[in-house]
Formats: C-alpha cells, structure tokens, sequence
C-alpha cells in the first residue's frame, strides 16, 4: 500500500454562475470583485488589463482567474459579440493560491488536466441551478476544479518561497497596493492581504526590486501621480488625494526630489 500525503482544502462557496454574450464594444472600466472569479472564453478573445500594467489573453477555451480585490478592465476583441462563462466564488484557501498563481496560471495545464478542466466547465454549463441540489454539485465540481489548479501551481507539493514565489508574491503586493492608493497603507496591512508575515513580505520586496516596502509604496505613489499629472490633466491638489497625500505641499516635494521637476511643471 502507498502512503498518501493529502492536503485538506476548505470547500468553496458559488457567488453566482453566469454565461454572458457580450457586445465587442463593450469595456468595462477598472473594477474589483468582492469575490474570486473565474472566466472561461467560449469563443472570442478577452484581454484582461490590470491597474499596474500588465495584461492577460484568453482565447476560446482558454480560462482565467482573477482574485478578489485586483483591479482590472475587461477588453473583448471581437467584431460579432462574445460568449463567456463566468464563476464568482469565495474561498478561504485563494488567498493562498494567488500569491503564487497568476490569471493566466491555467494555461500550461498538461492535456490529461486541460481535458478534465474542460469536461468540468461543460458541467458547469449544462446546469441550470435552479434547485439547492444543483448548486450543491456544482460546488463539489468546483472543487475539483480548484484542486487541478493547486495541483497545478505547486507542482512540487511546497508551498515554501523560492525566488519565483518571492516576485509573484511582490507583484501580487503592488496589485493590491495601486488599488488602495489613496489610503494609508501599512505593511501589516498588505501582508495580511496576502497571508503572509512582515518579514516574508520583505524579503519579497528586497528579492524583487531591491527596495524595502516604504520604497516600492513611494514609487508606486509617484508614478500614478505622474500618470495623473499628465495624462489625465488634474491638478496637484486632487492627484494628491489620489496618491494617498493629505497634504499637497508635502506631495509636492516628495514628486520633486522624485523625478528633480514639480508637478506643476508636468507638460
């Protein structure tokens, strides 16, 4: 008889289950779930654009996971309409997934995992979910869903931070700090968002950038400025605002030590 080495992940909740035909003209502007979603193409093209910069393509049965609280805008490249399935849910274990998962995770399934994927969103599909029974099933589906994703994403059965895990870790950080800009944002507060210590947070920073976490915050602060100053034509009391300052004087030097020019030199 084989030892097995399990790991017991908490079930997750269904939010809502959607199939969704949307027009190719339409873009949403940058939004965040209260829940985790996952996005899967039918036929179409969905670009998924993040507040920070990056961005992730789907194409038909390609699917994408998009946790609670990252901001992004979704981009449908198509000229006859688009069909998506989407499903919302909360689990107590993404917190832990996506530090170490990116959206586009699921695309280097192997074939026996991207077949048993596919096979679970045509379940998913065909439900109709009009009676408790239904829902239940789905959620045990989703499950099994999850279960190929983690499988998948620690591959080597470790959850411990090696180099890689320390810049998703450190990306993942940046997507929840550009989201709260305009508030105070302390590193307990970010390493809670994460799930994980002061000190692992840190060295994620020192690992990725080099800088410690006040460093990353600042830059982070001084290029939406920038952006904001610039493209967007506000003036230095609001991007302020924006950029977590109460203070505009205060801003305003901080924006020129930053880039050796004041805000109100921005072209």
């Amino acid at each position: 008889m084989i030892p097995v080495k399990h790991q017991h992940l908490p079930m997750p909740q269904i939010v809502n289950v959607s199939r969704l035909f949307v027009l190719p003209r339409y873009s949403m502007d940058f939004h965040e779930d209260a829940s985790d979603e996952l996005l899967h193409v039918i036929s179409g093209q969905v670009r998924v654009h993040l507040e920070n910069g990056d961005e992730y393509i789907a194409n038909p049965h390609e699917t994408l996971l998009i946790p609670r609280g990252m901001r992004h805008r979704d981009i449908f490249e198509l000229t006859t309409g688009l069909e998506v399935f989407l499903i919302h849910f909360k689990w107590k274990a993404s917190g832990r997934l996506f530090v170490h998962a990116l959206p586009d995770c699921l695309k280097n399934l192997d074939p026996k995992d991207k077949n048993e994927l596919l096979l679970l969103l045509d379940m998913f599909r065909l439900d109709t979910y009009l009676v408790p029974e239904n829902l239940t099933a789905a959620e045990g589906r989703l499950a099994h869903l999850l279960g190929i994703v983690w499988r998948h994403v620690f591959a080597d059965g470790s959850e411990h931070p090696g180099s890689d895990t320390y810049s998703r870790l450190a990306a993942y950080a940046r997507i929840y700090m550009t989201a709260h800009l305009s508030e105070n944002i302390t590193l307990d507060q970010v390493a809670a968002y994460c799930k994980v210590s002061r000190a692992t947070l840190l060295r994620a920073f020192r690992h990725a950038s080099g800088m410690s976490f006040n460093a990353c915050l600042r830059a982070i602060r001084m290029n939406e400025a920038y952006s904001l100053l610039k493209e967007r034509g506000l003036n230095v009391t609001e991007c302020a605002r924006r950029c977590g300052f109460a203070d505009a004087a205060y801003f305003s030097r901080v924006f020129k030590k930053h880039f050796s020019v004041s805000p109100k030199n921005i072209d």
